[in-house]
């Protein structure tokens, strides 16, 4: 995986967004990823079992739990603020983890 990767100028809105996260993760919480641009939608790898996806509004990730009838249940914040859903993209990379020292310090800030 990619550390981190500049803007690319002319890009769509989900691949901006998807690019910016990257960037926040890495620069924030040292989180590497990937970015895989796709029509309309952009998706940015973290592991295995975190993947973020956006349509350059809002981003979407696997909150790991399910309803009672086995659906999973998301997450999501607005592209408008890439430092919030960062933090919470890593709160979850470590909860999978099962990093409770970083889950504790990302809560604290």
């Amino acid at each position: 995986m990619t550390a981190t990767r500049r803007l690319v100028p002319g890009l769509r809105p989900a691949d901006k967004a998807a690019e910016q996260l990257q960037a926040q993760l890495h620069a924030a919480h040292r989180i590497a990823s990937e970015v895989r641009h796709g029509d309309g939608v952009a998706l940015v790898l973290i592991s295995t079992d975190l993947v973020v996806w956006t349509d350059g509004d809002i981003w979407w990730w696997w909150t790991g739990h399910t309803t009672g009838r086995g659906r999973w249940i998301y997450n999501h914040a607005s592209t408008a603020n890439a430092a919030t859903a960062a933090r919470r993209i890593a709160f979850r990379y470590e909860e999978i983890r099962g990093n409770v020292r970083a889950v504790r310090a990302v809560l604290a800030g």
